[in-house]
């Protein structure tokens, strides 16, 4: 039976200072953790030369306690990824991943590769990286040497961003309510917009003030995205929804897929995420009652790297054609 996964929202990412004393303490005491306690790894191996100038992340929990980390070296690997027993399965790791990433493109860099656990390759290949060569081991444990392809050119430069937000629990039980939640999480994104339904609601996103707000995101400049992953367009299309309209004549930013594999046909929420961290959660798609943030970045980017993945084996809708402008 597979293990299942626990959304976390009480976390936070940092790029950590080697310079500074307390960053670097909390980075040698988590990776003494994991990898000299729990994998046995020797002490002597765990802190070398590249660890000055590398580029580190650390996730916090709560009280601001160092739960995982990872690092991206001058040269372009990946590594020192630890994550607590306690925060596995949570996002935490996955989220450091797409940092480190981010950090490697900011670079410039068009390939980082790593030195994967044979048993943690899985982990790595739903992030699009690929096994490079055969297994050998590194501190007497088994690896595997993977590769990802960067884009040749990195995301053009964006104004830094905004002080965190404070966060509004948003908590919905009718109709009415999950409309103006809906507007209050589209409110506040500014270039990416993520939405995943069983079936587009014909009225939802047909709001006046709904649609205002999808069109501000879909031409906020380079880099703007809205992707939409729904097993059903049909009774939106009869019934009329002014979002496929502008999703017709704006093709390249709002972009539709339908699920195909039953795993995600069976998927029973719906949700929509943002890139500031918010979020809206439907627990059971076909009823009103839902929660969400206004800023909760790790529950955000889990819900974000499960989209991704769902959105990479789903197929485009053929019957939304880009209408002549």
């Amino acid at each position: 039976m597979a293990k299942s996964s626990m959304i976390r929202d009480d976390f936070f990412l940092e790029t950590a200072d080697w310079g500074n004393g307390r960053d670097r303490a909390d980075l040698c005491a988590l990776r003494e953790e994991v990898f000299v306690r729990e994998q046995n790894v020797p002490l002597e191996m765990e802190v070398d030369e590249d660890d000055p100038r590398s580029t580190h992340v650390l996730a916090r929990g709560p009280e601001q306690n160092p739960v995982g980390t990872g690092r991206l070296t001058a040269d372009g690997k990946i590594g020192r990824m630890a994550v607590l027993p306690e925060w596995r399965r949570s996002g935490v790791g996955a989220s450091i991943l797409r940092l480190l990433l981010e950090q490697a493109r900011a670079r410039g860099l068009r390939e980082v590769q790593l030195h994967a656990r044979a048993d943690a390759t899985g982990f790595y290949l739903k992030h699009g990286f690929e096994i490079a060569g055969d297994e050998f081991e590194e501190a007497g444990i088994p690896h595997r040497l993977m590769r990802l392809q960067l884009d040749a050119s990195p995301a053009p430069p964006r104004p830094p961003p905004a002080p965190r937000p404070a966060a509004r629990v948003l908590s919905v039980q009718t109709r009415e309510q999950l409309i103006e939640a809906t507007l209050t999480v589209l409110r506040g994104a500014r270039h990416v917009l993520r939405i995943l339904v069983r079936e587009l609601d014909p009225v939802l996103l047909d709001d006046s003030a709904c649609l205002v707000e999808l069109r501000r995101i879909a031409i906020s400049g380079r880099g703007a995205s809205i992707r939409v992953i729904a097993q059903s367009i049909v009774r939106a299309q009869r019934e009329g929804n002014r979002m496929l309209e502008l999703a017709q004549r704006l093709p390249s930013v709002i972009q539709f897929r339908r699920p195909v594999e039953d795993v995600d046909c069976e998927y029973p929420s719906a949700f929509m995420c943002t890139d500031v961290g918010a979020y809206l959660l439907r627990p059971i798609a076909q009823r009103m009652e839902s929660v969400g943030s206004t800023c909760a970045p790790g529950r955000a980017a889990q819900l974000e790297a499960f989209f991704d993945q769902v959105w990479e084996r789903s197929e485009p809708m053929s019957e939304l054609r880009p209408l002549g402008l």
